[in-house]
């Protein structure tokens, strides 16, 4: 595995959509996460109205672990003004000492976004990391730019292998994007899908056997074999 991922020159780490509340299975799995993981929680859809203890030492506990912890915004596809987005970024910060914020739903050309924009400018200078999800590939390249991750696919299996990826991509660090694939039923299928995302430099993962109407509440039946793979392949540099 490590002269694959030499090879490839693409290391992977995971990047975990959280949206199971902190206790259950997936809570407890994510204690193996290696440092250099990411993880997504969304507490109500958002920071919620006031701080939730629970999610408090559930944070702290993968942060102390060195896992970065990015809060889930919604852009309301674009709709929402920096001012409500700002704010939820503020909430995450001061509740939980976030040091990022998962910008969800956003446009395919959020750099032309005045909100968006906004948002990720206030966000920098506060030296918070900005990812954003369109969830497909067809994104302007200066959304690469604005953000420090980009999700550019989010989707089933079936749609992943129809997926093209613009060429222009390979001009940034793999590490600037991040594919999402569910429906992904077998652990064969899943390094297949690891080893499509190394080729398109795709440097954050996650790979799993759920589906719709919410594949990221739990953590894939194989979950133990795919942190092995990554595992592998993110320390082989």
């Amino acid at each position: 595995m490590r002269r694959w991922a030499a090879r490839r020159g693409t290391p992977l780490r995971l990047g975990v959509p959280a949206y199971e509340y902190p206790g259950g299975t997936l809570w407890s799995a994510m204690a193996a996460l290696p440092p250099g993981s990411l993880v997504v929680v969304d507490p109500a859809d958002g920071p919620g109205a006031a701080a939730d203890p629970t999610y408090v030492t559930a944070v702290d506990r993968l942060r102390r672990h060195g896992v970065d912890v990015l809060g889930y915004v919604t852009t309301g596809y674009g709709r929402h003004s920096a001012d409500q987005m700002i704010g939820q970024a503020t909430s995450y910060q001061r509740w939980y000492g976030l040091t990022g914020i998962f910008l969800d739903q956003t446009p395919s050309s959020s750099s032309s976004n005045r909100a968006i924009v906004a948002t990720a400018e206030h966000l920098r200078a506060e030296q918070m990391q900005v990812a954003i999800n369109p969830g497909q590939p067809a994104i302007d390249p200066g959304d690469a730019h604005m953000a420090d991750l980009v999700v550019t696919f989010e989707g089933s299996l079936a749609s992943y292998r129809r997926a093209r990826f613009p060429r222009w991509m390979s001009e940034f660090p793999a590490e600037r994007f991040w594919h999402l694939v569910y429906d992904v039923g077998d652990v064969a299928s899943m390094r297949d899908v690891l080893r499509g995302a190394a080729r398109q430099r795709a440097g954050v993962v996650l790979v799993t056997d759920a589906g719709m109407p919410n594949p990221w509440g739990r953590l894939p039946a194989y979950w133990d074999d795919e942190l092995a793979v990554v595992s592998r392949t993110f320390t082989a540099r």
